[in-house]
């Protein structure tokens, strides 16, 4: 009798063995600058490096509403609220989104930095714009921390 016990035991172990290890994701090296989503994050003093030194081969588009980048933003951004998508607000201002921002700005080629509130819902819906627009996934950061996490004020205009 135990011998049954101990095969169904087996057999039982093995079936909860390849199920678990059919749905368990890929889990990323504790010290990766890509968060669960696969979004890449930039610090700001690399960003900071990239305005200082004029570097062409960036785009930064800042997300918020353009209300808020109105008040401030940070040097060099180009606006590109996302509020109206991540809402789905169609009252919305339709020449401020990251669609025309596209239009009116060559970013082949280039990498693209996106400024949000916190480095989140408005940066990943900013990213599948971009990919869908063929903007390569490994050419999309966001700012780490967002705009919240952005402390050169020196760098900042009105």
């Amino acid at each position: 009798m135990n011998k049954k016990y101990l095969s169904l035991f087996l057999v039982l172990v093995l079936l909860v063995s390849v199920f678990a290890g059919c749905t368990k994701s890929e889990q990323k090296p504790a010290n990766s600058q890509q968060g669960a989503d696969d979004t890449q994050y930039m610090k700001s003093d690399e960003l900071k490096t990239i305005i200082t030194e004029n570097k062409s081969e960036y785009v930064i588009f800042d997300v918020r509403k353009k209300a808020d980048y109105d008040t401030e933003h940070v040097k060099g951004a180009i606006s590109a609220d996302m509020d109206s998508i991540v809402t789905n607000n169609d009252n919305g201002p339709a020449k401020t989104n990251i669609e025309t921002a596209l239009a009116e700005n060559d970013v082949k080629g280039k990498k693209v930095v996106l400024l949000c509130y916190s480095g989140k819902r408005y940066a990943a819906a900013a990213t599948e714009l971009l990919k869908a627009a063929g903007v390569e996934a490994s050419n999309i950061y966001t700012l780490e921390g967002g705009y919240k996490g952005w402390t050169y004020t020196d760098l900042l205009e009105k």
